[in-house]
């Protein structure tokens, strides 16, 4: 089963329709009251990060379910950013650099911020590359970046060596309600192109 997408912005055009399609799709699916409403959760966070990050954009967003997973949201986000948009982006998160980040959004934050820049100035990169990849979760994609939530918590595991910094991690992602009801959530970063895609395997009552 698959949605139609539906095309949303950064004034929040769209926004209300799409919702109202994730209902429909929990509906549709089965799920119980419980499910819905982390189903309608993971989508207004989705919105609500990729509206925060880049400011201006248009997005499509869909939602589809397959055998090995019944709940599958996507959002395809095209970012309006120009060069002094993009400085500006960089600056700030160069400011906020020495502050850590709050939760699981905000690694996925900083992952989309160094990534956007990255991917312009691969030539002279100041904040990307290696520091990109010591984020955590961060894996190269076809001409981008990949950021796994998976990814994210097998590294944090293999930090035996720093337990302080272990212990904070898992705390961090035991405390994130998007980290404890999603299985699984992908970002990808290509040019001024951010795909993400949030799986979570609810329940489907017959």
């Amino acid at each position: 089963m698959q949605t139609q997408k539906i095309t949303i912005n950064s004034n929040g055009n769209g926004m209300p329709w799409a919702l109202d399609m994730v209902e429909d799709f929990s509906r549709d699916m089965g799920f119980d009251e419980r499910s819905a409403r982390r189903t309608r959760l993971l989508a207004e966070e989705t919105m609500s990060m990729v509206r925060a990050i880049v400011g201006e954009f248009v997005a499509e967003f869909w939602m589809e379910s397959k055998p090995e997973c019944s709940c599958i949201l996507h959002l395809h986000a095209d970012s309006l950013m120009n060069f002094e948009k993009k400085q500006e982006l960089i600056e700030t998160s160069s400011r906020q650099r020495n502050e850590a980040s709050v939760g699981i959004m905000g690694k996925i934050q900083d992952f989309i911020e160094d990534s956007l820049y990255s991917m312009e100035y691969s030539q002279r990169v100041t904040m990307g590359g290696s520091e990109i990849m010591s984020l955590g979760g961060v894996a190269l994609a076809m001409d981008g970046y990949m950021w796994s939530l998976d990814k994210y918590r097998e590294d944090v595991e293999q930090k035996s060596d720093e337990e302080a910094a272990m212990d904070a991690a898992l705390e961090e992602l035991e405390k994130s309600i998007v980290a404890n009801i999603a299985d699984d959530i992908r970002v990808y970063v290509k040019g001024n192109t951010i795909e993400m895609i949030i799986e979570k395997n609810f329940p489907v009552i017959p």
